[in-house]
């Protein structure tokens, strides 16, 4: 039986789509008979979350305490997997610490590329955005492969220059554990964003320009801070999946990603999109999604500039009332599935343990 380790660096707790992606990825891993181990580096005390959501696979949990700490704890991580000599490790890439160098020169490394790394973490001109800079070709230079969830991605010079095998694999998600919402008739339309704090690529601020032009919907802000919203925009803070779910089914239209262009990008797979198709609610973007790229009339796909909202409002409009009382179709999205995604993967790993 061959071993995979999960390497992953994170500070979300089970609230968060990268902790539900990852659960899904090794569940879908073991159920196609491969060992696998999850190390996670966290600043926050979660093992035991961890460890309940994965409680068939060992997981590997790895608390640091301030920046000091952090070089210790990564290698820490790296030697326990180096002792356990897997097969492969899929590495969910961030700032380069000089562990995963180590790992990467004698055990074949797959990295997961979720973002620009070179635009995002310079969209502030801060002493992360230069030692990334300045260290990224470290780790890239040393893997064996590389996974992109967009084709964009995969194209950009920041990454193909490095020359490494890769796939691409938009996000998925596994359909058949979100039920689907029956079909709303509310009286007013009713538009849900489902987001996270810190993100100026997701465009909050879009969305409030959005419900003061449009003063008889509503709007669900869920997981995001506004320090001032009109009337009717209700912010929910930060939900579990059992509290959000209800909110969302009650909707008619989910917003995604809105302002990715601020990320200096055009084309991604979000979670969240794939979360809203999967209760079966049309979306309003911004960007091109991955999985498609010819569009679908369950999105109303906006220009990726800075004026798309107020540029298209009589298309948003178009498209909310055209969704009253309507769901998108399962048949529609099984593409996304977890099962189908992961099969994609699992034979891109082989391909990489084949030629290591």
């Amino acid at each position: 039986m061959k071993k995979i380790a999960y390497l992953l660096h994170w500070n979300e707790g089970n609230k968060s789509g990268v902790f539900k992606k990852v659960v899904a990825q090794v569940t879908a891993w073991r159920e196609q008979g491969y060992q696998v181990s999850v190390h996670v580096i966290s600043a926050k005390d979660m093992a035991a979350v961890w460890r309940q959501h994965l409680s068939d696979a060992p997981v590997f949990f790895y608390r640091y305490h301030g920046r000091p700490s952090r070089l210790k704890i990564w290698r820490e991580a790296t030697g326990q997997i180096l002792r356990q000599a897997p097969d492969l490790v899929y590495y969910r890439y961030d700032l380069y610490m000089p562990g995963v160098k180590r790992l990467a020169r004698q055990i074949p490394v797959v990295a997961e590329i979720n973002t620009n790394d070179v635009r995002e973490f310079c969209l502030r001109p801060t002493l992360r955005c230069l030692y990334n800079r300045l260290t990224r070709g470290y780790i890239l230079r040393d893997v064996a492969g590389m996974v992109f969830v967009g084709y964009e991605l995969a194209e950009s010079a920041d990454f193909a220059r490095f020359g490494k095998p890769h796939c691409v694999i938009g996000n998925s998600i596994v359909v058949q554990d979100v039920p689907l919402s029956p079909p709303s008739y509310s009286r007013h339309p009713r538009l849900v964003f489902l987001g996270s704090n810190d993100q100026p690529w997701h465009g909050v601020d879009k969305i409030l320009w959005l419900a003061e032009q449009m003063p008889s919907w509503r709007f669900d802000i869920i997981g995001v801070h506004v320090d001032s919203a009109p009337t009717n925009v209700f912010l929910h803070g930060v939900l579990d999946e059992s509290e959000y779910r209800p909110i969302m089914s009650r909707s008619n239209v989910a917003i995604g990603t809105l302002a990715l262009h601020r990320n200096g990008m055009d084309e991604i797979s979000p979670l969240k999109t794939r979360e809203y198709l999967s209760l079966g609610l049309p979306v309003i973007i911004g960007y091109r999604d991955t999985d498609f790229l010819d569009g679908a009339p369950f999105l109303l796909q906006l220009p990726n500039t800075e004026t798309n909202v107020s540029s298209h409002l009589d298309e948003i409009k178009a498209f909310v009332a055209a969704w009253r009382g309507k769901r998108v179709q399962r048949a529609d999205i099984q593409h996304l599935d977890v099962s189908v995604k992961e099969a994609q993967r699992l034979a891109f790993f082989e391909r990489i343990m084949r030629s290591a």
